[in-house]
């Protein structure tokens, strides 16, 4: 309705009495006006024909003086709640805005649990010109081992001479904040810029007096501060970067222990930083600090686990060292014992041949003669046999077998030899199959030397009792004597090459069906007590069904 100059005149006095909505015959409001309602209303306030009109509307009783005054006071208080309600307009957009941001930022954060791409998504939103804007943003971490505040990363420009180039950079890439995170979480291989080198050099001790950083981290306060001395800041390195602008810190709190703070300026605008922006950071701190908690601690178990995997490789090596010194040990003894083992019959079988080229030299031969060097030969190759199976590298020749079926043809091989030595067996097998993959010879094998080893524990006589069953996935069976059973000494060495009680064993059986057993993935438990007996469990690897 008013003059669109700077200098104010009515309409009415320029033919613009259609732009007057007070002097639109009908008292349409929605006619056509440049103006906003708080300037129409402030305008009309000042307009020397509303004036006149006004105190020509008025007599000069005191009810229109009073409606007068009435309506000067409802137009100044409308003009008023109109920039209320424009403010508080205005307010409510931001915060939207914001809300949507840090609705982007929580989502991205529970994507990630690498450290980095956490602390670099939070500033990415604390200096995105979409999101909110400040010019660099820098993270500390508090060392629990070195009670030390430790720069981790910086977003932004180092010196000032940087700034265009920096921010040049960010816009030509033409990307949303939206893009921006994603580019983040995408991205295998993160680039340290200046600040970061820069920041990564800084580390505070956390003690009041070294600056106001440790401060923020022991009252688990924010701050900002606009008087920038080297006490203040605690840390050259810190003061280079600042350059005495002012900045806020904000500690980042999870669950009441203060694991870092972030720290923010506007290097380049110039903004000042208000207790607004504070209460956005602290926002924004409290939605990371719970993420960076969860990473830092999925990085020390990354760490930790690398750690142990190092150890085990380690461990390997030196168990591989030890298996192979002992082994050679073993190997020593071996050689020492073969040649013992082999003296005796090579003796037996030189001695009873030149007898025999004598009797045959008198045209006579002893048949008993022969059959000794025979046994003794056989010795030799039994010998030579049990210190090839222990010495030499097992080759399986895996099926799907019954250890059932496995055991009973064993015990019927062995059943003419164990009743002339007046044994009885005593058979107590599992109601369903047990599958095992196995290789059913070298099962056999072992069967054999454990049953062998029970007869002779009976030298009188006595009774096995073979049993079958399941534990979880494993299949087991057990061979139990009522023999003369093992002392505590003979049991530690019970898998020692070479090692017998027996005149006759060579003390390789059962090194051999251990290892046999060893190959199979399965173990072997000895329960023994001398004049009592001994039991032997063997456990294989079985999965039902199969």
């Amino acid at each position: 309705m008013h003059n669109q100059e700077k200098t104010e005149y009515c309409p009415h006095q320029h033919g613009l009495s259609r732009l007057c909505w007070v002097l639109q015959p009908d008292g349409n409001q929605n006619a056509e006006s440049p103006f906003s309602l708080t300037e129409t209303i402030a305008r009309c306030l000042k307009c020397p024909s509303f004036e006149e009109a006004v105190q020509r509307s008025t007599g000069r009783r005191e009810s229109d003086r009073v409606l007068t005054l009435t309506l000067h006071r409802l137009l100044g208080q409308l003009v008023d709640y109109d920039t209320e309600l424009s403010t508080i307009n205005k307010y409510l957009r931001r915060r939207i805005e914001e809300l949507a941001v840090l609705n982007l930022l929580s989502e991205a954060l529970l994507k990630t649990q690498d450290l980095k791409k956490v602390l670099l998504i939070t500033l990415t939103g604390v200096t995105s010109g979409e999101a909110f804007g400040f010019n660099r943003g820098m993270i500390f971490l508090v060392n629990e081992a070195t009670q030390t505040l430790e720069g981790q990363l910086g977003l932004g420009h180092l010196e000032s001479i940087e700034a265009t180039g920096v921010w040049e950079h960010i816009t030509s890439q033409k990307l949303t904040f939206e893009q921006l995170i994603e580019k983040i979480l995408e991205t295998n291989s993160l680039n340290n810029n200046n600040l970061t080198r820069a920041v990564r050099q800084i580390s505070i001790p956390l003690e009041l007096e070294m600056g106001c950083l440790p401060r923020a981290i022991r009252e688990r306060k924010s701050f900002i501060i606009d008087n920038i001395t080297q006490r203040v800041l605690g840390n050259e390195t810190l003061g280079y970067i600042l350059q005495e602008t002012p900045f806020a810190i904000v500690p980042l709190i999870y669950e009441g222990r203060a694991l870092g703070l972030m720290l923010v300026d506007n290097s380049v605008n110039g903004q000042p930083i208000g207790s607004e922006d504070i209460t956005t950071l602290e926002t924004i701190a409290n939605q990371a600090a719970g993420k960076i908690e969860n990473a830092i601690l999925h990085n020390k178990l990354e760490v930790r686990y690398a750690e142990l995997k190092h150890v085990h490789s380690l461990l390997k090596e030196n168990q591989e060292y030890l298996l192979k010194s002992e082994r050679l040990a073993d190997l020593g003894r071996m050689a020492s014992t073969v040649a013992h083992e082999i003296k005796t019959p090579l003796i037996t079988i030189g001695g009873y041949a030149q007898r025999v080229l004598r009797k045959i030299d008198e045209g006579r031969v002893d048949r008993n003669e022969v059959l000794t060097i025979i046994e003794e030969i056989a010795r030799l190759e039994r010998i030579s046999s049990e210190i090839l199976d222990y010495s030499q590298k097992s080759q399986l020749f895996l099926h799907n077998n019954d250890l059932n079926q496995i055991i009973s043809e064993t015990v019927d091989l062995e059943s003419s030899k164990l009743k002339y030595e007046n044994i009885e067996v005593d058979t107590e097998f599992c109601q369903q199959e047990l599958k095992i993959i196995s290789d059913k010879d070298r099962l056999k094998q072992v069967l054999f030397n454990l049953i062998h080893n029970a007869a002779e524990a009976m030298t009188q006589g006595g009774k096995i009792k073979i049993a079958t069953g399941r534990k979880g996935d494993y299949a087991w069976f057990r061979i139990e004597d009522n023999g003369c059973g093992m002392d505590q000494e003979t049991m530690r060495k019970l898998y020692t090459p070479f090692f017998t009680s027996k005149r006759q064993g060579t003390g390789l059986g059962l090194p051999v069906s251990k290892k046999i057993i060893d190959d199979h993935g399965g173990n072997i438990v000895v329960e023994s007590e001398p004049e009592r007996g001994s039991r032997f469990t063997i456990n294989l690897p079985s999965k039902t069904g199969q």
